[in-house]
């Protein structure tokens, strides 16, 4: 009979009294915010899974069809972000290729891949160098892939070693890498 004696002393009524209170007031604050914290969980899955992004240092993207490299890009950093599936390029480097020979390399300070186009942008401190010398400077220049024509925009500036520099403000580079034609008003000047 140790719980009689427990339960006729008013003090020990009211503290179970206080113990129960505080047990239900926990369990029911626990309930209740697995309620409402359900929804932001189930948001937080969500964009865990739809937004993935990644920070690579050392990135070298390569392109092949039928075991032949078309081109490889390098660079030094890449950011990637699957909500529009292309990696933001830092400091790149990289090679055009034609029957399995470097047909020209090129660099840039900043650039882009689409993933999904196969598109490279590159901008900022652009240059192309043929395997024969010519070589191409522009603010920006676009690759749509290969067989297509590359287009260089922005203060380009072609060099044919010994023959001519040619500037202007766009030109077309034929995409298997052995001709280009200048758009719009452009100044040449030729070596002697």
């Amino acid at each position: 009979m140790k719980l009689d004696k427990f339960f006729k002393s008013k003090k020990n009524i009211t503290f179970t009294i206080l113990l129960i209170v505080i047990i239900f007031l926990c369990c029911w604050s626990f309930i209740y915010a697995g309620i409402i914290t359900k929804s932001f969980k189930t948001k937080i899955i969500n964009q865990t899974y739809k937004n993935k992004e990644a920070n690579i240092e050392n990135l070298l993207v390569t392109e092949t069809k039928d075991g032949e490299k078309l081109w490889e890009l390098y660079a030094e950093t890449g950011t990637y972000s699957d909500n529009n599936n292309v990696v933001l390029l830092e400091s790149t480097l990289g090679n055009f290729y034609e029957d399995k020979i470097v047909k020209a390399s090129f660099k840039a300070d900043k650039g882009t891949y689409n993933s999904i186009k196969k598109e490279i942008i590159l901008y900022n401190n652009v240059l192309i160098v043929y395997s024969d010398g010519t070589n191409i400077s522009a603010d920006k220049i676009f690759y749509a892939g290969k067989g297509k024509d590359i287009e260089a925009v922005g203060n380009v500036r072609i060099e044919k070693p010994d023959e001519a520099v040619i500037y202007g403000q766009k030109a077309i580079l034929k995409g298997n890498f052995s001709d280009f034609h200048i758009e719009g008003r452009t100044k040449t000047q030729f070596y002697m």
